[in-house]
């Protein structure tokens, strides 16, 4: 079964990736993931400060209230000063929401946290990355950056979390991104601007996708692959690589009882999907260098954490 069918309706409508099946052997080149997230969101041009700050603030009480599950807001014409004054941790606004600025465009994209439950989901997702990485006893080796802002292409952006290399000097290698299972396809371009965008270092991202009415959390694991060529390719081997949604994860509950299904996707001359039902991390592609030591070895989420996981979600949400 094609690991990306097998997510949930609400998931299938809301992205417009491809399954590994489904890779054209002609690839245009794509649009700039983040301006693309642009286009598709009504955009407002700024006008001050406060009005913003007000956008922001009701779009907040609309999505806590379950008047909305739209958590974009899409400014234009936005001075850098203010945009830096927004992403500042002092500022009230940076404790609800993220943002990606381009200072080229002017364009400023604000993604709303509606409620405790989505900041849970990523202390606990943080807390379960630190675990892993004490185990391995690498901890001094990647350092956790939270939600600071760096600058990918014309972008500065904010994650939810991420990592970086020691040795690297903050340049990311690993970024998780949560949102509303309604945000899916938001998640899907916002994940592929952390990996597509010139000058990133990520190598890897995890978007958590959360149902607002539901026990029902989806993990997507996203990664960087090849381009096929082929007789009818206009692509060069230079061409960059593209970012591709290589695992999955559902996570819901039924009769009182969490479960835990997924796949796997290997990329190559012919894909191979896995049944799962753990999360894999590639070593490489958080630390920045290849395991050497007896203890070092891929990242791995184990079933019975991910329950735990994703039910102190959703008994934050009250659905259990």
């Amino acid at each position: 079964m094609d690991f990306l069918r097998s997510t949930s309706n609400a998931s299938q409508s809301s992205s417009s990736e491809p399954s590994p099946s489904e890779f054209s052997s002609v690839e245009p080149e794509p649009e700039d993931p983040l301006a693309q997230l642009a286009k598709e969101v009504k955009q407002q041009p700024f006008t001050t400060k406060e009005s913003l700050t007000k956008s922001l603030e009701r779009r907040q009480r609309a999505l806590q209230q379950d008047q909305t599950r739209d958590q974009y807001l899409i400014f234009t014409s936005v001075p850098p000063a203010q945009s830096s004054r927004l992403s500042d941790d002092r500022s009230r606004t940076s404790k609800y929401s993220r943002f990606f600025f381009n200072a080229e465009t002017g364009i400023l994209i604000a993604k709303v946290m509606p409620n405790a439950a989505h900041e849970l989901a990523i202390r606990s997702f943080d807390s379960l990355i630190s675990l892993e990485l004490r185990a391995m006893n690498v901890h001094r080796d990647v350092r956790p950056f939270g939600s600071t802002t760096v600058t990918v292409g014309n972008w500065k952006k904010e994650a939810d979390c991420c990592w970086a290399p020691a040795s690297t000097n903050a340049r990311l290698s690993f970024v998780v991104e949560v949102g509303l299972s309604e945000s899916a396809r938001q998640l899907a371009l916002d994940a592929r601007g952390w990996l597509e965008t010139y000058s990133s270092s990520v190598k890897l991202v995890v978007t958590i996708s959360i149902n607002s009415e539901h026990p029902e959390i989806i993990l997507h694991r996203w990664e960087l692959v090849p381009r096929e060529y082929g007789v009818l390719t206009r692509l060069t081997r230079s061409s960059p690589p593209l970012a591709r949604r290589t695992a999955f994860i559902n996570l819901s509950r039924m009769n009182n009882t969490t479960s835990v299904t997924g796949e796997s996707c290997t990329m190559g001359t012919t894909s191979t999907t896995t049944t799962i039902t753990q999360l894999d991390l590639p070593f490489g592609k958080v630390v920045g260098r290849p395991p050497h030591q007896p203890l070092e070895r891929d990242l791995v989420i184990p079933a019975q954490e991910l329950r735990t996981f994703a039910e102190d979600i959703w008994s934050e949400q009250g659905l259990l």
